[in-house]
């Protein structure tokens, strides 16, 4: 028998292959439990906790009412909307005149968590692509039922006959995929550093053009994963809680057992870093919160830093910035300069 605590041991990776695989059969076979799974999803994006001290009907009533509020008509959104739009046969056209009340309740609904993403369809003749600025997400709806939510300053181009015979996506950037298997058409997300292929499960792909790697981290199911330089490329299957990274050789490294909470923080609104370089965590930052951020000197190059943040204000991410490094901040609009408060001799 199925129970609800299983259901979210799915959402957050706690499950086995096995024990996954058993999952989904049951939710495929009444659409029913797929609506009930969407709900836990919604309510875990909201609550961001583990199934330890869940709280899932405070949370759900939290869900509630951000749709009934969405209900009265659209409030301001915390996250800037302007740079998302698509791109197909027609020219450009913006998300927001194909927006319905759906969109503006999930929407609301997930703005609690400190980030307002909207929900969209994707397109099922011309191709389209869908693009996010630096400050913005996008969660996508597709007609099998599969969901995509697209990252910071990140591009996915859609097919026309995306679902006809396969499902097929271009990635630029990160995304988050919760995949609705399907033997006979498989999902597979391609980047300029390889091919990444549902296997029925939920898992996130990072393949920013000025990173020279591409990463995958397995929520839950299993993936498949190749390297861009065909026959030659390294083949993985990734299960639950692993990650693989495929550097700009074509080499890969997997590791096991990798905390989800911080690799999928970015989903819930949080960023999350865990001894990474300073040009990294610069990096991000600047996607995250649309800013233009340079160091003072080279005394700062090589650091590295573990460090979260969870606001949403920019110059309160770059104090706490500040303080990690000891140094003092400079801004003018977008433009940000780290300084060292005692440079090095």
């Amino acid at each position: 028998m199925i129970k609800q605590s299983d259901l979210l041991r799915l959402i957050e990776g706690e499950c086995s292959p096995e024990e996954a695989a058993a999952i989904q059969a049951w939710v495929a076979a009444d659409p029913h439990r797929g609506e009930l799974l969407d709900e836990l999803r919604a309510v875990w994006r909201v609550s961001g906790e583990g199934t330890r001290d869940w709280g899932f009907e405070q949370a759900r009533e939290r869900l509630l009412d951000a749709r009934n509020r969405a209900a009265r008509g659209p409030g301001p959104f915390p996250v800037r909307s302007r740079g998302l739009s698509t791109r197909g046969a027609a020219g450009p056209q913006t998300v927001a005149s194909r927006t319905r009340w759906g969109a503006i309740a999930a929407a609301a609904a997930l703005a609690l968590a400190g980030t307002a993403v909207w929900r969209l369809r994707a397109p099922a003749a011309a191709p389209r692509e869908y693009a996010t600025a630096r400050g913005q997400r996008v969660e996508l709806s597709f007609s099998d039922g599969s969901r995509v939510l697209l990252g910071v300053d990140s591009r996915l181009r859609v097919p026309g006959d995306y679902g006809v015979r396969e499902r097929v996506v271009e990635l630029e950037g990160q995304a988050y995929f919760v995949v609705r298997h399907d033997a006979r058409r498989p999902f597979r997300v391609r980047t300029r550093r390889g091919t990444t292929e549902d296997l029925g499960t939920a898992f996130d792909v990072r393949a920013y053009n000025e990173e020279e790697y591409l990463q995958v981290v397995v929520a839950a199911g299993r993936v498949a994963l190749r390297g861009a330089r065909g026959a030659d490329s390294v083949a993985l299957t990734l299960r639950p809680r692993d990650r693989a990274v495929i550097d700009a050789r074509g080499n890969a490294m997997t590791t096991s057992g990798v905390p989800l909470r911080q690799y999928l923080a970015w989903t819930r609104g949080a960023l999350v870093f865990n001894d990474a370089p300073l040009s990294s965590v610069i990096a991000q930052l600047g996607r995250w919160y649309d800013l233009d951020i340079e160091t003072g000197d080279g005394s700062l190059g090589d650091e590295r830093l573990t460090i979260s943040f969870t606001t949403q204000s920019a110059d309160e991410a770059l104090t706490a910035l500040a303080k990690v490094l000891d140094a003092r901040v400079t801004r003018a609009e977008r433009l940000v300069r780290l300084i060292p408060a005692h440079p090095r001799q």
